[in-house]
């Protein structure tokens, strides 16, 4: 079977060339525009077909961009909230006189200590520095438990802020890597993404034989997927 990867419409695209009559589209929940086409078919067809469906596209692929635009427009300001493991955690902003700023979770709060000087990008890397060490902790304690249950072993697992899917595999590494943005959210939308990455070792697309297995591991992974994107929504709204 032949395959591509690029961009498209300004999406990243995965084709697949297949053995079918007809166009096929799906979007990672949420991520990678997948097309499934028929082998010989133009990029031309295909980039018409994505165009005609970019608004459906487009609201698959709204709740993460959504909540990393609303991260970028904080001021990192006393009396905001931060978003912590779907707990929205008062800001306290304690001033300091020298080094970088830093952040920590203490007694329900978010201590931010930073120099009167600090800018808004110092002070949103303290806190994206805290979401780093919070998620690192839960990946540790939550994966043994979650390959135990896919029978897969990650090689590697990695941490980065990214716009369009919660999580990734490289099938071909057998490594994985986490959106930093799942911090913010409920603990048990952590255990479905890593559950769902780890699928991906054994299956690399999402059809049935996909979500057999996601039945079988999570039953109300479904739930909790819709949870987590809407989740993401009413962070963008309440900003």
């Amino acid at each position: 079977m032949r395959e591509e990867r690029g961009t498209m419409g300004g999406y990243d695209v995965h084709i697949r060339y297949k053995n079918i009559k007809n166009l096929y589209l799906r979007v990672q929940p949420p991520g990678v525009v997948e097309v499934s086409a028929p082998q010989g078919m133009t990029g031309a067809d295909i980039e018409g077909f994505i165009s005609r469906r970019r608004t459906w596209i487009d609201e698959r692929l709204r709740p993460i961009s959504a909540a990393a635009e609303a991260q970028e427009r904080r001021r990192y300001e006393m009396g905001e909230t931060i978003l912590l493991w779907g707990v929205q955690c008062p800001l306290e902003v304690r001033p300091v006189t020298r080094g970088k700023a830093y952040a920590e979770y203490a007694d329900g709060r978010i201590l931010l200590y930073a120099s009167p000087d600090a800018d808004v990008e110092e002070r949103a890397e303290a806190v994206r520095a805290l979401y780093r060490a919070e998620l690192a902790a839960a990946i540790e304690r939550t994966v043994p438990e979650c390959e135990h249950i896919v029978g897969k072993h990650a090689a590697a697992w990695r941490i980065r802020a990214m716009k369009t899917r919660w999580g990734s595999c490289s099938t071909r590494t057998a490594s994985i890597t986490l959106n930093l943005a799942l911090a913010r959210y409920e603990r048990r939308a952590l255990v479905y993404v890593i559950l769902h990455e780890l699928t991906h070792l054994w299956v690399r697309g999402h059809g049935a034989v996909f979500h057999a297995r996601m039945d079988r591991y999570l039953p109300d992974w479904r739930d909790v997927r819709r949870v987590l994107n809407a989740q993401a929504r009413e962070d963008e709204e309440g900003r």
